[in-house]
């Protein structure tokens, strides 16, 4: 029996919804591209089901496996004990004072050791960078993302009738290309035992790129959203026991409930996670209300809009509700991640907003482009989903509500894209949550920053790193703006420094211009087919 609801929130909706116009629903998820399921109450199959489904590879393609031969002389590397100094710099500490000008960032062994007034002694010997005009400040954070991989590439190679090694962009590359947008934090947001081998390697030195964290595949109900290959299927109390166990079991960071988990299974499941320390950081199934997920223990909300996808249209406008919401989740200590960019795709997906507010030229994926575009067949089928339709309409107008009563009661905010790749410094990139929260929500561009720094690591418990002071690693970014002046700079990239290794301008060119080489070499159409 399900314990009394609480009377804040209504009761879920119940919608219809179909997801046959896509070959699978992987497809229809990797399309918008954003990953977030239907809140449908769509039935169980005919007959008994099991408890618990894992149907993640666990047999690592060889890209899992291979070096960093295709970014290794991008980055140059500082000896261990040799002194960096980063020379003349206006730097945003995070902390304190909103800038330092003319100051010296020292850093010896991957950490810095001193943050010093321009003209300080400096010890003989040391490397030194000229910074003069550029801005430093720690790196910043993603965290919702989904690096492609290569089960992805095998569904675009079956669609495209080409084989997934040309669809596959190496995964040093893919590394690359966040840092060059200046991200050195990330999340993936459905982890597999691919994504577990790519972590390892980071971490290990063989690639190079951004600190990642990655959550449980996705632990859904039947029929799942996503595809097999990345989803933990539940159906009951036990499967959701099961679920938890098998999170600490193969080593994945935090869970990643979804969208159809079913209710008993939920709450066994959060029963379990607060009973092994299990953090979860995921939707809110749509048969939970979204102050008992939070009541439960969920402190991870993967979408600004899961605080409202699944309500009546009479919810999703009642600003009295959402800032109850908001105040909740500033009590139990919520992390909502911002992820505008899906709000704005869902809009667009849609047909409510034209290309004008969707921007693909700059998209460095071919598949990304070819399914955003307006021609798109999937776009066609999003148009005319009922369901798709009433979850995306003025889904813009509903994040901003909700993200600035969030900002009002001081709950944690993190930059979040749910994009599959970084795309560099364009569109749909975590500089597009900046500047959304300082253009519309209205927070100061400091505040904006710490989103996506002091927020991020805090978040990830790494009190090592997300600013710039002695002791703290060595993650940091020179932009060539000051992004307290205005927020738009944080996409100028200068130079990079994650730990030993720098990445500098003329190094960023060079990386993506392979990146557009390998990209431009794949066999993907121009122009999309207009039916299905």
């Amino acid at each position: 029996m399900h314990p009394t609801r609480l009377p804040t929130q209504p009761a879920p909706m119940q919608r219809p919804g179909r997801w046959r116009s896509f070959c699978c629903p992987m497809h229809m998820a990797w399309a918008l591209p954003m990953g977030m399921g239907a809140a449908t109450q769509a039935p169980a199959p005919a007959g008994p089901v099991p408890s618990f489904v894992d149907g993640t590879v666990h047999t690592l393609s060889p890209f899992a496996t291979r070096g960093d031969e295709a970014t290794r002389d991008l980055y140059d590397t500082v000896a261990p004990d040799r002194l960096l100094v980063i020379e003349g710099a206006t730097v945003i500490p995070m902390r304190g004072a909103q800038a330092l000008p003319a100051h010296d960032v020292l850093v010896r062994g991957g950490r810095i050791r001193a943050v010093q007034a321009t003209g300080a002694a400096v010890p003989e010997g040391a490397l030194r960078i000229d910074a003069t005009g550029l801005t430093l400040l720690p790196g910043l954070a993603d965290m919702h993302t989904h690096p492609g991989t290569s089960t992805s590439a095998q569904m675009w190679g079956a669609m495209l009738g080409v084989s997934a090694d040309v669809m596959t962009l190496p995964y040093d590359l893919q590394m690359f290309l966040y840092l060059a947008g200046g991200i050195t934090r990330i999340q993936v947001m459905a982890g597999t035992p691919e994504y577990l081998a790519l972590r390892e390697s980071l971490r290990s030195g063989r690639l190079r790129g951004p600190r990642m964290r990655v959550a449980s595949p996705v632990i859904d109900g039947y029929p799942a959203v996503w595809s097999p290959t990345i989803t933990w299927q539940v159906s009951d109390a036990a499967g959701g026991r099961t679920a938890a166990r098998q999170v600490l079991q193969a080593g994945y960071d935090f869970a990643k409930p979804y969208t159809r988990m079913p209710y008993d299974a939920y709450v066994a499941f959060s029963a379990e996670c607060n009973a092994l320390g299990v953090e979860r950081t995921g939707h809110i199934p749509a048969e939970v209300r979204v102050e008992e997920a939070l009541l439960r223990g969920q402190r991870g909300v993967a979408h600004t809009f899961e605080l409202f996808y699944n309500d009546p249209p009479e919810s999703r406008t009642n600003l009295g509700l959402l800032a109850r919401r908001a105040k909740l989740c500033a009590e139990l200590g919520v992390t909502v991640q911002t992820t505008f960019c899906v709000s704005r795709a869902f809009e667009y997906d849609i047909g409510q907003v034209g290309p004008d507010a969707y921007p693909l030229h700059d998209l460095l994926d071919p598949v990304l482009r070819w399914l955003m575009h307006p021609a798109s067949p999937f776009l066609k089928a999003f148009g005319q989903d009922p369901q798709m339709q009433y979850q995306g309409r003025d889904c813009i107008a509903h994040t901003l509500n909700m993200l600035r009563a969030l900002h009002a009661e001081g709950v944690r905010l993190v930059t979040g894209t749910d994009i599959p790749s970084s795309n560099a410094a364009g569109h749909h990139t975590a500089h597009d949550e900046l500047e959304v929260l300082v253009r519309d929500v209205g927070l100061s561009p400091l505040d904006a920053l710490r989103t996506a720094t002091v927020n991020a690591a805090a978040h990830m418990g790494d009190n090592e790193s997300g600013t710039v002071e002695p002791g703290q690693r060595a993650e940091l970014v020179l932009l060539r703006g000051n992004p307290l002046d205005d927020i738009a700079a944080t996409r100028q990239v200068e130079a990079v420094l994650m730990g030993d290794a720098l990445l500098t301008r003329a190094a960023i060119e060079r990386g993506l211009d392979r990146v557009r080489d390998l990209y431009g070499a794949m066999p993907v159409p121009q122009h999309p087919a207009t039916e299905p």
